[in-house]
């Protein structure tokens, strides 16, 4: 795999939720009432190579050991960074045999865990943390390109159900802002367990994914979602309990939206997927909701109708959906489209949906069943999301 700078140097992969532009100055006195910069004296901590490889650099003077340590996926374990000899107090390694796309990671210093400061952050695993990005040449519509824009705001909404504030991000496709007359389908776009609703945005890249999908005209112009999973309920005494999302999204989110943007009101132009954790609730929220939505996306989180346990998966709740896939009319009656996708590597994830999709197929249900190579990981999750895309509300 060979990477070319062009590529390597891509906005989209070094911007994050702290630095859109992280231009390597650092301010300086200066004496004519203007400010002056410097560069900074430190050098890149990530360096993608021709050939795939990563190398990092990290500044730990006094330091006797640093470690970089990967979260799964083609980057776990812990990797030894060795001391620069003609840099005091640089440590670094060279990284190889990652597979491409987005790699979350922790430094170790003297066995601390601690941040790098010269990287991108984001909010993952329930922590702010670093991460690297690792380009695919066979893979490019995630990243920044010289096309029309959409834009991305912050709404804030009071929820009747949490009795709390709560936020969700919105993007508006290209020239939103120029037909007033023009309404859009929805996709409401679930993040992964210890994430947040910034996820999509910052890993991601969804905003871009969908600008580069309506400028080559592979997808409809369409307004996307992206909520806080989260309905923690007050127990009391500082304590919370997380319950289910759905009634936040229908009760809450939606007539939201439906207020304050120019939507298509009616549920053949509402779509839901998630990732993971997310995908559980989007699959309760649209099955569950028919009369709301009727697209539904399964991103990493395998496939069943209903649960078994005593509080469902992912302690969320009990639910049965079965009559919606009782035929295949039956389940015409209810969705416009059912897309489920994983990584190629989620063996058991795959082993644990393959009966039950293969029955639902063999009984004329149709599905958009499809593997990414990879793990469970955001390089699936964009791929998943880009082509799901290019099949929503093509009726």
């Amino acid at each position: 795999m060979e990477i070319t700078k062009e590529l390597a140097d891509n906005q989209a992969l070094l911007s994050h939720a702290l630095c859109f532009d992280p231009i390597n100055q650092q301010q300086v006195p200066g004496g004519d009432f203007r400010l002056h910069f410097r560069e900074f004296d430190n050098v890149p901590g990530i360096r993608i190579l021709e050939d795939g490889g990563v190398e990092v650099t990290f500044y730990a003077p006094g330091a006797k050991t640093v470690q970089i340590q990967g979260l799964g996926g083609s980057f776990e374990g812990i990797y030894d960074l060795e001391p620069v000899e003609t840099m005091t107090g640089y440590w670094r390694t060279v990284l190889t045999g990652l597979m491409s796309g987005f790699h979350y990671h922790w430094y170790l210093v003297d066995g601390v865990k601690t941040f790098h400061p010269t990287i991108p952050f984001g909010y993952g695993c329930s922590y702010v943390m670093n991460y690297f990005e690792l380009p695919d040449p066979e893979f490019t519509d995630y990243l920044l390109k010289d096309v029309p824009h959409g834009s991305l705001h912050m709404e804030l909404y009071h929820s009747g159900v949490t009795g709390r504030e709560r936020n969700c991000w919105v993007y508006t496709p290209p020239g939103y802002t120029e037909d007033p007359g023009k309404r859009y389908p929805v996709f409401y776009l679930q993040h992964g367990g210890g994430e947040n609703e910034t996820g999509w945005i910052w890993q991601g890249k969804i905003n871009y994914i969908l600008d580069n999908l309506i400028a080559q005209k592979k997808c409809r112009e369409m307004i996307l979602v992206m909520n806080c999973g989260y309905n923690f309920q007050s127990r009391g005494n500082g304590t919370f309990i997380l319950e289910d999302i759905p009634e936040v999204i229908c009760r809450d989110c939606v007539p939201m939206i439906d207020k304050r943007y120019r939507t298509i009101p009616q549920k053949e132009y509402r779509a839901m997927a998630g990732l993971s954790f997310g995908s559980v609730h989007a699959r309760m929220t649209v099955l569950g909701n028919t009369d709301v939505f009727s697209s539904l996306g399964i991103f990493s989180g395998g496939f069943d109708y209903k649960t078994t346990g005593a509080r469902g998966e992912g302690n969320l709740g009990v639910y049965d959906y079965s009559e919606i896939f009782r035929s295949s009319e039956t389940f015409k009656e209810h969705l416009k489209l059912l897309f489920v996708g994983m990584g190629s590597l989620e063996t058991d994830m795959i082993e644990g949906c393959r009966e039950r999709l293969e029955e639902l197929q063999q009984a004329g249900i149709e599905i958009e069943h499809h593997l990414y190579e990879g793990y469970h990981e955001w390089n699936v999750w964009r791929k998943c999301a880009y082509d799901m895309a290019q099949k929503l509300f093509q009726w």
